[in-house]
């Protein structure tokens, strides 16, 4: 009798681990935040995803994040590769974001309603359809340096961006996916610090401390708190991020209203 009680008590600190151990692991697999990217080269450029993945990780997130990307290409490109549908399938995404080409949102209003429309719902319908739960957010970009000199309702940096904006809130109103305001960051940036470079020489693709902000800014989007304390920096300096990261958490968070933000919430509320 005495035997069968030392047994017993000795093999309730192995249950125990047992059940912490799996239980822990469940819960790991349960709070990794799996995210894709679609976009063009605004996206690629700098590897703007693994700076997501790197800022997130730094702030204590699990995450898994891919990009499914193409130069130059709009959404109706995007909506006419097989690749972005083998991605959307791929697994079960908690976020899906999908970026346009800036130039998308500058065509005529018959050019949006029978080409570039019709492509973007031919893409949230394949996302709906793989996994309803699944949460997209639209990549709201930025102006060119000197806006678009074809167009002249967006022939500057200003006028460009608030058309984008524009564009974008529409969206939001439409299929009620939120919008991260990346443009709207990189805007306050340029009235703020014009000595912080946003662009590479052409004018219009991010250089790094323009994908930082981005990252940032999907950051703030998708875990509604502020990427500021994050202590990846890529190659640069921690003060710049840190102006980078406020930016964003000024731009993102104090305008989540607005902008149908942020979707952890609804995440959390799906795996537990």
């Amino acid at each position: 009798m005495f035997f069968k009680k030392i047994v017993s008590l000795s093999v309730i600190p192995v249950i125990i681990f047992i059940v912490y151990f799996f239980s822990d692991n469940a819960t790991e697999s349960l709070t990794n935040t799996k995210v894709l990217f679609i976009g063009n080269s605004y996206t690629y450029r700098n590897n703007m995803p693994h700076i997501f993945e790197e800022i997130s990780k730094s702030k204590g997130k699990k995450v898994e994040v891919e990009h499914c990307t193409l130069g130059k290409a709009t959404l109706y490109i995007q909506s006419k590769r097989p690749k972005v549908f083998q991605y959307i399938r791929r697994q079960n995404w908690d976020v899906i974001v999908i970026q346009g080409s800036s130039r998308d949102f500058l065509a005529d209003s018959s050019t949006l309603a029978d080409t570039t429309k019709p492509a973007l719902e031919k893409l949230i319908k394949a996302v709906q359809r793989h996994n309803p739960a699944t949460k997209m957010l639209f990549y709201m970009t930025w102006g060119y340096k000197n806006g678009y000199k074809p167009i002249e309702e967006v022939n500057s940096f200003e006028k460009m961006a608030d058309k984008i904006r524009d564009q974008y809130l529409s969206l939001y109103k439409t299929y009620n996916i939120g919008v991260v305001p990346v443009g709207m960051a990189w805007k306050d940036v340029r009235r703020d610090r014009a000595d912080v470079k946003l662009y590479v020489k052409d004018g219009a693709h991010p250089s790094l401390k323009g994908s930082y902000l981005a990252a940032s800014c999907f950051y703030a989007a998708i875990f509604g708190e502020s990427p500021i304390g994050a202590t990846y920096y890529s190659k640069l300096g921690p003060k710049i991020c840190a102006y980078l990261q406020g930016r964003a958490t000024r731009n993102v968070l104090y305008q989540e209203k607005t902008y149908g933000l942020p979707v952890m919430q609804e995440i959390t509320r799906k795996q537990f």
